[in-house]
């Protein structure tokens, strides 16, 4: 959590062919990548995380499937047997992390994440168009074929990339961005530092908002548009992007600059080369424009059981959810006469990002019912 960010038409790449170790569909929920597992004989969905270090569960998901730990309070579990596709790991050592924050804000029970301790063994091929994983022999890989490759910085394992981002009326800016497919939504996310050391918190117009959860909780900033992003040969225009606006956690890293998320490449074939340290973007299929923002000025979370109470969690100042009074812990019920509990959160946030679009709110605030009358309006 839009811009014809990779110019150009999609063409078949010309690739010899190498072994495919595992071939996945991906359920491309919310902006992110959802990949099959099974874990432990039980099916589960993982984010499929190029910017995480350590695949890992839920903890309390863990506990329901016999992942064993030492103590209650470790923050490492083995599981028995881990398979995406063919790909059989077994006696696994997983991270376990607290995911139910990140359930409520993506609108879908988080049972997992698949990292880079798993996924650095291989050439990675992130298909959008057919939305389709492929895990291919490091060894064998070799590609021929109309992409872009972008270089990993000198001094990362994990997919940092060299890149420049422009902000209107200034100098382009070097910056070392982590590939995070399971960042969505932003196009772009910053940290804290770089905003400061580059003077980018005057960048105009800004929106006051969260900009992002992560594993640790919300991460707070603006949101504006910068000018462009560079990435080797590639060119995006006016990228949403995150300003970290405090200095703790991710957005107070200094060892990176920032992420750029999975919204950039949708529509086109990444392959994450860790064997020859690239990444190679191929021309995306020609489409509507990417990673662009919320229309309405609301931030919607998932709670209760099952996920099924779509709450109002923060109203942007000056949109057009606050101009008709919506406010922070109204529960909306009802879009167009719809009930929302019967859709998933990513499907209702894709209805409030249709501008000029007119939409009748039925929402309950403590033991009242309100109704409003919400157009849609670009807010960057």
């Amino acid at each position: 959590m839009l811009l014809a960010c990779l110019a150009g038409c999609f063409h078949t790449a010309l690739v010899v062919p190498p072994a495919a170790v595992a071939v996945m569909p991906f359920d491309p929920y919310g902006g992110a990548i959802y990949v099959p597992a099974i874990v432990n004989g039980d099916s589960a969905w993982l984010m499929f995380d190029t910017g995480l270090s350590h695949t890992g569960l839920d903890r309390d998901w863990a506990k329901s499937v016999g992942a064993t730990s030492e103590t209650d309070t470790s923050a490492t579990a083995v599981v028995r047997s881990l398979r995406l596709g063919d790909l059989q790991l077994d006696r696994y050592q997983t991270a376990l992390y607290p995911l139910g924050g990140l359930s409520e804000a993506s609108g879908r029970l988080q049972q997992g994440l698949v990292g880079h301790d798993v996924l650095h063994r291989f050439a990675v091929e992130i298909d959008y168009p057919t939305r389709r994983v492929r895990l291919l022999d490091a060894a064998s890989f070799r590609y021929a074929g109309p992409g872009t490759a972008v270089p990993f910085t000198p001094d990362a394992d994990l997919p940092l990339l060299r890149a420049k981002i422009k902000a209107r009326g200034r100098r382009a800016i070097p910056a070392r961005l982590l590939l995070d497919t399971g960042a969505s939504g932003l196009c772009l996310i910053l940290t804290a530092p770089f905003v400061e050391q580059h003077g980018l918190a005057s960048v105009s117009p800004s929106i006051e908002a969260p900009i992002g959860t992560g594993l640790v909780g919300e991460l707070h900033g603006t949101i504006v548009r910068l000018q462009q992003l560079e990435l080797g040969h590639l060119r995006i225009a006016s990228p949403t992007t995150g300003l970290g606006g405090e200095s703790k956690g991710f957005l107070g890293r200094t060892d990176i600059d920032g992420v750029i998320g999975n919204a950039v490449f949708e529509g086109s074939r990444l392959i994450v080369d860790y064997a020859r340290r690239r990444v190679i973007v191929e021309p995306r299929v020609a489409g509507g424009s990417l990673c662009d923002y919320d229309m309405s000025g609301l931030r919607l979370v998932s709670r209760g059981p099952g996920l099924r109470r779509v709450m109002v969690d923060y109203v942007v100042p000056k949109s057009p959810s606050a101009d008709v009074g919506i406010r922070a812990g109204d529960e909306l019920l009802l879009i167009d006469g719809r009930g929302v509990a019967e859709a998933d959160l990513s499907a209702v946030r894709k209805i409030l990002r249709v501008d000029g679009a007119i939409h009748q709110l039925l929402l309950r605030r403590e033991a009242d019912t309100i109704r409003v009358a919400l157009r849609l309006r670009r807010l960057l």
